[in-house]
């Protein structure tokens, strides 16, 4: 009888041993994406975020984070990144390192959690056409709708977002009168939960979210890509043409 429980408790040890042992390697071989958004926002940042999240979904990778650097850019272009983010099975973090403005605030608006280092910016998101003037009414209403659609998208409230791209919106206690577009320091970017945490590096927004073990593959544009921002950047476009 003895006996008999000896090998019960071995084989028992044993299944629960084996059983472990998937979720020890799973964990050991967690991976986050790096992808860093810099510069102008172009159909050529859309094709290298493409092939990102595509490497990122075959390797299965726990989550992706865009490290954002941005003054702006195309907003269709931005619209696309939008949908790449809103379309993906990873989740997405958006770490603004420095500035995400106007398209960059719409792509941050998108991901699944912010987080931004203490002098960072999100915000003045008006649109501009290729001349740099003022859009006409029919665009800036779209762009309007799109930025509140970005913000629900996350959970967030619409409101900033809207005042981000639209003057008429009144928030003087962010330096937003009637007439000027918000724009939130991270510390504002907090209290309005624009932001899940303030982190000055890729390490701690890594700690916030709770994936500090995985190991971070980081991904850079190849040359054709870069090739390719360059052709599509919104101050060469014109050029070219």
């Amino acid at each position: 009888m003895k006996r008999t429980r000896f090998f019960s408790w071995l084989f028992m040890l044993t299944l629960s041993f084996l059983l472990v042992i998937p979720s020890l390697t799973a964990l050991a071989n967690a991976k986050v994406y790096h992808v860093p958004i810099e510069d102008n926002v172009e159909k050529g940042l859309l094709a290298f975020l493409e092939r990102a999240f595509e490497e990122a979904e075959q390797q299965q990778a726990e989550a992706i984070v865009l490290e954002i650097h941005t003054p702006g850019g195309f907003t269709d272009a931005a619209e696309d990144i939008g949908k790449l983010i809103d379309q993906s099975q990873i989740d997405v973090i958006a770490y603004i390192n420095s500035k995400a403005h106007s398209a960059g605030a719409f792509i941050a608006l998108h991901a699944d959690k912010i987080y931004m280092s203490q002098n960072a910016t999100i915000g003045a998101a008006g649109i501009i056409d290729g001349e740099g003037n003022t859009a006409d009414k029919k665009a800036e209403s779209a762009w309007w709708a799109a930025m509140e659609a970005a913000a629900n998208s996350s959970k967030r409230n619409p409101l900033y977002a809207r005042a981000m791209a639209d003057k008429s919106i009144d928030l003087p206690q962010f330096r937003a009168p009637v007439g000027e577009f918000l724009t939130l320091t991270a510390d504002e970017a907090l209290q309005v939960k624009y932001s899940e945490g303030t982190a000055n590096t890729l390490q701690e927004v890594l700690q916030k979210a709770g994936i500090e073990d995985s190991e971070v593959i980081a991904v850079e544009p190849s040359l054709a890509e870069n090739i390719a921002r360059i052709v599509t950047n919104p101050i060469v476009v014109p050029i070219l043409l």
